[in-house]
């Protein structure tokens, strides 16, 4: 068995010796090359020497993406420009958030990723096509390198419409669909309404990006003949490796030899008690352009307790059951409200009353924007006032890959319907 397979089933004082390790590599390595983290650990009163076992983890400061927002482009980054190989940005309120790979960091990611397509059934004899929004950028770039790792052909995904993918999943035999469970549901309404056999070849759905629930994806293998699993991921830290399905399918296996992970209260930031619900944060341990400490992901899961009939020791989470950060997840994107609130203050000059409405139509999220009329929002003309919607909406697609469309309606509609909440999900 390889090291790539044998670590998976470590023992408790093997994870253990594997963990501290790395731990202190790691914390040694950000406080001597990343003055944000040497700056935040002087003000706690720690140094890398107080780092004498695991549990000197929660001593330590958490990260958040305001902090990753605060010190861009470079400032995180633990290894010198010229070792940065690849960059990846993603929208951040008010300013891009970074993420750099050196070699080896990609070299990691790919061999992470292509854990997570062979533990999902996924081989060399696959063909392997990707089904995912623009938005998803990022993944799409890691999911199509991990499934070339494992020698499996790739069809990564392109602006086509659904009639085409479905033909080039039926003419060139795809065995594996990875895609959203939104779009795969979507996908099958589709292929029911126009009288469309789904494709014999098709073995295995992997679902990334979004939660599904047993009776959706129960309909799901029934109707398309398949297997499913789950794949979990932060984009900003390890990737859609991070976390996933064996063949037992009780829950995510966490990729514990990349990260430790915690779960927190998201108000407090104390630990919870096994089994409870609350904030994932995770501590990168083999990144190493910039490596995070205590990042708060704001996704809300629990940690599954007793051991997997896998065998597999690594610890195991829930789907993740909501968000602790004023984010929403569209389609497997995350949207966050601060942003929305810096591109309505860029189209009108303020931030009116809003409330994001997220519906679905034919198993697809749909995004709506409503936004409160009042006299700041005043435009010569109807036409001034659909002109300026039309600007927000192709400023939000640009930056999420989503299109959301704004609406202009009565405040009292708008507070009858939000009753003081600001995201509606149905």
């Amino acid at each position: 068995m390889e090291l790539e397979q044998k670590v998976e089933y470590l023992s408790e004082e093997g994870w253990r010796q594997w963990h501290l390790e790395l731990l202190q590599s790691t914390i040694n390595r950000v406080y001597h090359r990343v003055p944000f983290y040497r700056k935040l650990m002087d003000e706690q009163g720690i140094s890398p020497e107080d780092i004498t076992d695991l549990s000197a983890l929660k001593k330590l400061p958490f990260t958040t993406r305001e902090h990753l927002e605060e010190n861009y482009p470079y400032d995180l980054f633990a290894v010198p420009l010229k070792d940065i190989v690849r960059l990846h940005t993603f929208p951040g309120p008010r300013t891009p958030i970074v993420k750099g790979f050196t070699r080896r960091d990609l070299t990691s990611i790919r061999r992470l990723t292509a854990r997570f397509m062979r533990t999902s059934g996924v081989s060399s004899e696959d063909i392997v096509q990707i089904c995912l929004d623009p938005g998803m950028s990022v993944w799409i770039e890691e999911l199509k390198e991990g499934a070339e790792e494992v020698g499996a052909s790739v069809i990564p995904p392109d602006p086509q419409s659904v009639t085409n993918r479905i033909r080039i999943m039926k003419d060139f035999r795809t065995t594996v669909l990875v895609t959203t469970p939104s779009y795969a549901l979507y996908l099958l309404h589709f292929m029911q309404t126009q009288g469309i056999r789904p494709p014999e070849s098709l073995r295995i759905l992997l679902l990334v990006g979004e939660g599904i629930a047993s009776a959706e994806r129960l309909k799901l293998e029934q109707a398309f003949g398949v297997t499913t699993r789950l794949g979990y991921g932060v984009t900003e830290a390890v990737g859609p490796g991070m976390g996933y399905e064996c063949e037992e399918r009780k829950g995510y296996h966490l990729a514990a030899d990349y990260f430790l992970a915690e779960i927190v209260d998201p108000e407090t930031g104390q630990e919870v008690a096994p089994g409870t619900v609350g904030e994932l944060v995770i501590t990168t341990l083999a990144v190493k352009a910039n490596p995070l400490i205590r990042f708060r992901t704001g996704d809300l899961c629990r940690f599954l307790e007793g051991p997997c009939p896998c065998g597999r020791t690594t610890p195991r989470i829930s789907q993740i059951l909501g968000q602790a950060d004023g984010r929403v997840s569209i389609r497997g994107i995350k949207v966050s409200l601060s942003y929305v609130e810096t591109l309505l203050k860029e189209t009108y000059g303020h931030v009116p009353e809003y409330l994001l409405y997220v519906r679905r139509h034919n198993f697809l999220e749909e995004l709506e924007l409503w936004v409160a009329i009042n006299e700041k929002l005043f435009e010569p003309s109807i036409l001034g006032l659909h002109q300026v919607a039309e600007k927000f909406e192709r400023a939000f697609e640009e930056t999420f890959g989503l299109p959301c469309r704004l609406k202009l309606v009565e405040k009292d509609h708008l507070d009858q319907v939000a009753r003081g909440r600001k995201i509606i999900k149905e």
